[in-house]
Order: C-alpha cells, then structure tokens, then sequence
C-alpha cells in the first residue's frame, strides 16, 4: 500500500484539489440548495405522469404520456432502461453528489484522464482540467439545466485520451477503454455533442492514417482502427435503446420529414423535407465579431439581459455620470448583449491565457497532429457561424448526412472549448521535457507573444466596427419617429392635454411632443451604446492583462533559472483567476438584496417546482364535484403525498408542494380530458405538471401537433380544440369551460376522403369562397384575384387605387351556405353584413366590396376526415352515429372503452395517433388504427357490445435492455481477459 501510495499521490492530490475546487464553486448545493435550471424545472412538468406512473406501478415504463402536446413519446422526455447500466451509473453519480457540481467534476476528471492517457504530468493535466471545466459556456449551459449535454461534453475528453491511446501506445488497452467511455457518451444521451465530436475523431483517424502510409504500418493502423470501430458499435450495442428510439422517433417530429408542404396561409413552404427547416437550424448562430468572446468575454455584452440585472451595474453607477444618465440608462430598453443571436444566458469564453498557450503551441509543438486540431477549431467556428456563413452551412445540411436533424449550431463551440486546451497542455508538458530545446528558441516565443498582445492591442483601439449596436436595434431606432407618431395616434388626446397642456390634434403641438418622445429615446441609446463602449473596453483591458501576466510567467521560463513546477503553479493559478470571475457572472454563490441567492433555490422548491394557481384549483374541484371516483382517487393521492412529504422532512409551503403534486396526479389517473393553458402556450410545461396539457415544452414535438399548431389552434379554431377534447381553457387568470369539447370518443355520420396531407388539414377549419364585387383591387397573399377559394389563414387585402389599403376580415360563427358581404358606407366605413338584410337595404346605404360563401365547414362531431389511402381500409364511408362509447380506464400506455353500437359505426377517439407502438383491439382481436382528423386515432365497429383497448408497447425497448446487458457482459469480459493477459506478463 506504502508503494501505491507513493507511486499515485499525484493523481490523488490532483483528485482532491477537483474535490476542494467543486465544494468552492458550487457551495449552496452542499448546504441544502439546487440551482435555479431552467430546463430542469420544464423538464419536471413534462415528466411529471412518467414519476407518477412509475411510482405507482413499482418502477414501470409508460413509454408515452399524455400530459404534452395531447399525447407523445417519453423517448426524449423520461426513460429509463434497465438494462444499461451505464445509464444508471450517470443517474447514481448525480443524485449522489448532486446537480451540477457532480457533471462539473466529471469535466475534470474527465479531461485528466484524457491528459493520463497521453502520458502528461499530474500538474499538467490539472491545469488543463480546470480549463475544460471553467469554460463560461459548460457553466452557462449548467445554469440553463442543459445537464445531458454537459455531461456529454465532459465526456468528449476521456473518449478522445483512449482513442489517441489506442494508435500511439496501447492498441489493446485503448479500444477497450473507447468502449468504456463511448458507452458513457452515449449513454449521456446528447446526440448532437457526440455527432459534432465525431468530426474530431474523423479528422485524427485521417492524420493516423496519413502516418500510417508514411511509416509503412497500414496493418497495426487497420488493427487499431477495427478494435476502436468494434469498440464503438459494442457502445452503441449497450445504448441502442436510446439511439434506435431516439432516431424512430425523431422521424416523426419537425426534425424529420413533413407531409404537409404548405404554410398556413396556403403558400408554398420552403422547408427542407428531410429534416429541420434551416431557419430553425440557424436561428441560434454565432456572429462573425461575436467570435472574439473567446478571447475576451464582453466584447458583444455578456448575456441577454438589462444593465440593471447585471454586474456591470457597477460600472455604470461608479462611473462619473450624472444620477439622471445613469437612471436613464438603468431604465433603457436595450440590453446588456449587443451579438447576433436572438438571446444568450453568456459568451463562449475559453480563456486569455489557454489561447495565448494554444498559439505558442503552434509553434513549439512538433507534431503535425496540432493541425488537425487548429483545422478542427477553424471549421467549428465557422459552422456555429451559421446563417452567418451559409455558403458552408448550407453545404453541410444539404450533404452531410444527419446534420439537418440538428439545431442550436452554436453547440458545436464546444470542440474548440477541448482543442483549445488540450494544445495548451501539450506545450506545458513540452516545457517539462524539452527545456534546452524551447530555451533556445527565445526569438519565437517573443515574435509569437508580441503578435497575440499586439493583436489585442489592435483590437482594443479599433474595435469590431458595430458601433456597439445590432441591425435590428439600428433598424428600431430609424424607425422610432414612426412607431412613436402611431402610439401617440392610438392615446386619447384628452390625456396629453389634461397631463401635458399639449394639443395633439394641433400639427405643431403634435410634432413637438414626437420629437421630444424621440430625442428622450435617442439620447438613452446613445447612452447604452457609451456603456457598451466601456464595457467592451474594459473586457479587451482585463484579457490585454491576462496575456501580459502568462507572457510574464513565460518569460520567467525563458530568461531565468526558475522551477518548471513553479510555471506551472502561476500558470494554474492564472487559469483559476482568468476563468472564474466570468462564470460567476452565469452561476454563483451570489445572492439577491432580500438575501436569497440569485441562481439557487430551497431543494423542495426544485425537486417540486409548481404550485397549482387559482385555475388549477378551479379544475380540481370541479372534478372532484363531477365524480365521488374521481374524489376518492384525489383523497387517496393526498394522503400518499403526505406520507412523502414526511419522508422528506418537508413542512408548511414546502409540504403542501409536494401533497398538491401527488393530488392532481391522483386527478390525472382518475380522468382523462385536456387543458390549454394559453399563458405557457407552447413555451412553457407548467401546466403539464398538473394536466393533461395541450400545451407544452419540448425541442423535438410530433410533426403533426405542430402542423395542427400551425393550421389550427393559433388561430383559436374550436371545431380542432372539440375534437382534441380540450375541457377547460386557461386565459391570464380566468378559467373557461368549454361545453362543446367531445370527450374520449365519439361517433360519426361521415367519412370524408382528401387526396393529400395538405387537404386533409386544411378541411379542419373553414373554406370561405371570395368574389371581389367592389371597384377595388382584392389581393390574396399579395396576388391580385378576381375570385378565390381560401382557409383562413390567408392575407387578405383590398385596394382602392390612390387610396389606403384595407384589410379584409372574415366572419366568425357563420356556418355552411351562409353568404356574408363585405360592405363599405358613405362615411367610408366597413362592415360584414349577411347577404339576406342587404338584400332588404332598399336605399343602397352600402357599395358591395368582397362576396363571401361558406363553402365547407368542419363538425367534428359528425364529420371525420381522412387520406383516401386510410379511407380504402373502410367498407363504407356512411354511418348513423347512433350508439355510446365510453372510456372505462385511463393510464398513459393503455386506455379502455365501451361501446354499443346500432349497426356499422366510425369511432372517432381524442388520442394522438402514432404510428409505432399503438395497437388496438377490439374484443381481444387486434385492428387497424386509422390516422384520422390529420392527428387522431379511429376504429370502425360492427353492430353490438365491444370492449376496445389502445395499449403502447415498444418492442425495440425490451430488446434493448437484453441488448445492454449483452452488450455489458462481452465488454466486462474483454477487460477480466485483457487483464488477466497483462497479470500473467507481468509475472
């Protein structure tokens, strides 16, 4: 033990120094705290019937949930598989140290064992360590609640330590451990990390290659690269669950295709049919000046956020401006951020002085492998460039297999955050080694250092030419005269004469108070442009700083007989200071005036992070007073929540989280009908957490929800909200019932058959007939008609020649066969008027503009449309509708019904269709699943009594589980052989 001990310190002082930096950083989460995620707190609401279910069945996988977007999917949300151990092994990890401080301590590790792997010193490799890990974007995502893909990034370093392992010292050793460490990436469950990763990979295996021919040893390279790419397959083998269904399903969702290839409004969409659309892909793109963040952090701001919210508050109330500047700088609408992207939480920030090591390593370290990773840093620059650079990003969506299925190209920033690094420890370690050698190449260390200084200095005085502004606030201030004149427009004239003794009906008076209403706007933006300037100045002076000091540590190095461990310490120790005041910015132990902490909450308050409003309670109780079963249920959830809330040592406020939570699950299992709450809309999964939610949020939504969306339920289209059988609507704090939702199921009169997928969802709502009768010009979506059939959704305009535009509405509440016209009085004045009291308009009081005709109108309770390819597999598309169906059992994975049908009927059921995993019988012999009403599921039945079942199984998640295990088992033996060979040499 005494010579483990002596041999090993090192790697166990280093292993304590990660211990003693994680309990620094991350120090309200040892004292009862979870910090604040955003993520996180979204992903509790959408996985809340997942815990529930699971709870209650003694650890089953539903595998679905109706609790987002009326039904999908857990592959993405919550899933557990038994089998993979290595799953379980990241889940023990955290909830045994906790979130985030244990995926922060798997950066460091990680990147050690990445260092270990390349033969590095222990000093070395924390240094390196410390940088991969303090990156401000790791500690930003990790404040976001992006905990999958940090933890998959953190996982980037020992998968590429055993994959350089495995080609330069131990072929053997090294595929079994890319084995190890792939099968934990995978099992991180952030795919896009891993696809960006393999980019890396790629180009080392085409620099090993390259080597290879040169050195004559093709066959030792086709040995090594067989035992990694074994290696790696035996990875995805044990995580093929989650790779299978996460690729399954995400045929079905916006990142796959589309069968719907209209807008809304009827034009032709321009989407890329094999994946995300590539505005979405790049909405999220890194500006080109932006790209300096990662030698200075504040050069664009430093997150989307006011001045007032930030730390650089100091700056501007420490400044020598007047109380009145620094109050209307404090109250201006611009932010804090001046970059390219819609918003950001913080810059991506590798480190002054790991870039200033990066370009000396340039030079002083030998190994043609450095190109591969500048090349590699160069390219994911300008791929998170994005719309940016779309000569480059177009080529890769449209020929890069998979890259269309991601977005956020930003993430790919990350690469750069390990090559960065990673050279720089290269050139540390060269320093140890080499030392004569480097000692004699002084000339190129200062050329190479007074370039990068110089570099900076030249930044520093010229700037990035944005004038400290964005094109669209540029745009917004060009345009403030305009917008100010409309609002003062829209005010009651009263009101600026009572307050301000000013005549707005008077041309001067008015010009007089838009110019002053501007020149107060102008002024503050100048103002936040100046404290833009000192903010960018000030970034450029602290990296300006940083650079001088690791250039003075250096040159400690070059020009005195100083210790090589001590350039070690200083530089360490320069990582520690450069790095942590930036990420405390984006996650601290910083708390708020009141004295709570700004990025970290009370544990019960995150592991429970909703507490039912006013409407939820309404909902409640109105369920509970509908039905004594449904009551019971509800009373018997509570006292389970109690008795959980005891077990947590959970009182008061805290107490009642948790027994509400158990309560409305106690509702959710007992009922089974939707809520739309329209204040989370789409953005939010609060209202998940407690019902069965239209609603939701979600990255990868099902494609035809999102269509529906996009077609329908914006516009607040009833008929679609009756048939997705939304109970209750949610509006600000007001609760409305909605008597003509249609319950679990229900039966139908006709069968309407549509050509295509266009078709089929356009005839959920309207279709209006338009005849332009006036002297007007009608344009439809900018197209002059004479006559047009439409949906809806259409811009709609009218336009009298030498005159104003008109917008031309539609009416609401008609029905099909009613006429309606669009009307204009002598005053000029419009108006929707049914064709029948015009035609009693005996003195022409009105000149006829735009004829309208209800030709078609959606009733979701007689009506049932469908493909003709799903309408084939019917006998008959006519139907009485006469009979009952009822639900009789509810759970996420298996919904029960009754029916009794008088002949041949069309049941039509408020569930989500999907293709996989659903099957249905009827009196235990399992039919068809018809796709119907664009997004719901329908069965025909013959006349009498039936008992029907929709079940969800998915035969692929079984398979996986023996899989993993499989998987698990050959890799585990692998290494007791490999073992025990090396065991029997060493004897």
């Amino acid at each position: 033990m005494n010579q483990f001990l002596k041999k090993n310190w090192p790697h166990f002082a280093v292993l304590a120094a990660f211990v003693v930096l994680m309990f620094a950083y991350f120090s309200p989460e040892f004292d009862g705290y979870n910090i604040k995620q955003h993520d996180v707190e979204q992903f509790k609401g959408m996985a809340q019937e997942t815990v529930a279910f699971r709870e209650r069945t003694g650890g089953e996988e539903p595998l679905w949930t109706n609790s987002m977007f009326g039904g999908m999917p857990t592959t993405q949300i919550s899933i557990l598989y038994t089998g993979n151990i290595f799953q379980r092994s990241l889940i023990g990890l955290q909830n045994t140290i906790g979130v985030p401080s244990a995926i922060f301590l798997m950066h460091l590790i990680g990147f050690y064992i990445l260092a270990m792997c390349l033969g590095l010193r222990p000093i070395v490799g924390f240094i390196g360590a410390v940088a991969f890990g303090l990156a401000s974007y790791e500690i930003v995502i990790l404040q976001a609640g992006h905990n999958s893909k940090a933890m998959t990034v953190a996982l980037m370093a020992p998968v590429l330590g055993a994959f350089i392992m495995a080609y330069r010292t131990n072929w053997k050793w090294g595929a079994l451990l890319s084995g190890l460490f792939m099968s934990f990436q995978l099992a991180s469950n952030h795919l896009q990390v891993t696809y960006y990763f393999a980019f890396l990979l790629f180009g080392l295996g085409v620099y090993e290659l390259i080597r290879a021919v040169r050195s004559s040893e093709l066959k030792k390279f086709a040995i090594t690269s067989a035992s990694v790419l074994a290696a790696y397959l035996l990875a995805v083998g044990i995580n093929y669950g989650n790779i299978s269904l996460t690729n399954e399903y995400a045929k079905h969702t916006i990142r796959g295709g589309n069968d719907v290839t209209i807008q809304s409004d009827g034009q032709e969409a321009v989407k890329n049919t094999s994946g995300l659309d590539k505005d979405y892909i790049t909405n999220w793109s890194y500006g080109i000046g932006e790209s300096f963040t990662l030698v200075s952090p504040y050069v664009k701001g430093s997150h989307s956020a006011m001045i007032a919210d930030s730390r650089f508050k100091e700056l501007v109330e420490n400044s020598d401006r007047s109380s009145a500047d620094i109050k209307k700088i404090m109250d201006a609408p611009f932010g804090l951020y001046w970059g390219d992207q819609p918003m950001t939480s913080g810059p991506v920030y590798v480190g002054v002085v790991m870039l200033f090591l990066f370009a000396l390593a340039m030079y002083f370290v030998k190994s043609p492998v450095k190109w591969v990773y500048l090349a590699i840093s160069i390219l994911a620059l300008a791929l998170s460039w994005g719309k940016n650079f779309m000569g480059l990003t177009d080529f890769f969506i449209d020929y890069m297999p998979g890259y269309n299925k991601f977005r956020t190209v930003t993430i790919i920033l990350v690469l750069i955050e390990l090559c960065v690094p990673l050279m720089a420890v290269l050139l540390l370690e060269r320093l140890y080694r080499e030392r004569e050698v480097i000692l004699a190449a002084k000339k190129p260390f200062l050329a190479i250092s007074g370039a990068f200084i110089g570099f900076l200095l030249i930044l520093r005085v010229v700037g990035l030419g944005d004038n400290f502004t964005t094109r669209d606030e540029a745009d917004r201030v060009a345009d403030l005269p305009a917008q100010v004149e409309q609002q003062i427009l829209g005010m009651d004239p009263a009101f600026f004469l009572q307050n301000y003794q000013i005549d707005v009906t008077d041309p001067a008076q008015f010009k007089q108070i838009v110019d002053s209403q501007v020149d107060s706007s102008l002024e503050q933006y100048e103002l936040i442009k100046e404290v833009r300037r000192d903010v960018f100045n000030s970034s450029m002076n602290r990296s300006i700083l940083f650079a001088l000091c690791i250039f003075g540590v250096l040159a400690l190095y070059f020009f005195t007989s100083i210790p090589v461990v001590a350039v070690m310490i200083l530089t360490a120790g320069l990582v520690l200071v450069d790095m942590i005041p930036v990420d405390q910015n984006y996650l601290s132990a910083e708390t708020r005036d009141n004295g709570q902490y700004k990025h970290w909450l009370p544990e019960p308050e995150m592991k429970y992070p909703f507490s039912p409003e006013a409407t939820d309670l309404q909902i409640l109780e109105a369920e509970m007073n509908k039905d004594a079963s449904v009551k019971k249920s509800v009373e018997e959830a509570e006292r389970d929540g109690a008795k959980k809330a005891e077990s947590l040592g959970y009182t008061g406020a805290d107490r009642r989280r948790v027994i509400d939570a158990y309560r409305f699950s106690g509702l959710n299992f007992a009922t089974n009908y939707r809520v739309f709450d329209y204040n989370g809309g789409w953005s939010s999964s609060r209202a998940s957490y407690f019902h069965k939610s239209l609603g939701g949020y979600h990255g990868a939504k099902l494609r035809n929800i999102q269509n529906l969306f996009d077609f329908h339920i914006q516009y607040s289209n009833n008929a679609v909200l009756d048939m997705l059988n939304v109970r209750y609507l949610i509006q600000k704090e007001d609760l409305r019932l909605n008597p003509t939702a249609l319950g679990n199921a229900w039966f139908v009169k006709n069968v309407i058959a549509k050509e295509t997928a266009n078709e089929e969802i356009r005839s959920l709502g309207k279709e209006f007939n338009l005849d332009n009768t006036g002297t007007g010009v009608m344009l439809v979506n900018g197209v002059e008609q004479k006559n047009s059939t439409i949906f809806g959704a259409e811009k709609l305009a009218y336009v009298f020649p030498g005159k104003d535009t008109l917008r031309i509405p539609l009416a609401n509440g008609v029905r099909k066969g009613d006429q309606i016209l669009w009307v204009m009085d002598a005053n000029g004045r419009t108006d929707l008027i049914p064709a029948l009291t015009l035609a009693n308009d005996s003195l022409s009081s009105f000149s006829k503009l735009v004829a309208m005709e209800v030709k078609a109108d959606f009733k979701p309770s007689e009506d049932a449309v469908m493909l003709k390819s799903e309408a084939a597999k019917l006998k008959k598309a006519q139907f009485s509708g006469e009979g009952s169906i009822r639900m009789t059992s509810y759970a996420p994975n298996k919904i029960t019904y009754e029916a009794e049908c008088k002949g041949d009927q069309f049941a039509v059921f408020s569930e989500v269709y999907y293709p996989i995993g659903w099957t249905a019988t009827v009196d235990g012999k399992e039919v068809d699943i018809l796709k119907t009403n664009y997004l719901l599921r329908g069965l025909p039945l013959t006349g009498g009594k039936h008992k029907i079942e929709f079940a969800f199984s998915l035969p692929k998640y079984e398979r996986s589980n023996k899989l993993a295990l499989a998987g698990i088992g050959i890799l585990a033996l692998l290494f007791a052989g490999l073992g025990y060979s090396e065991f029997k040499k060493s004897k």
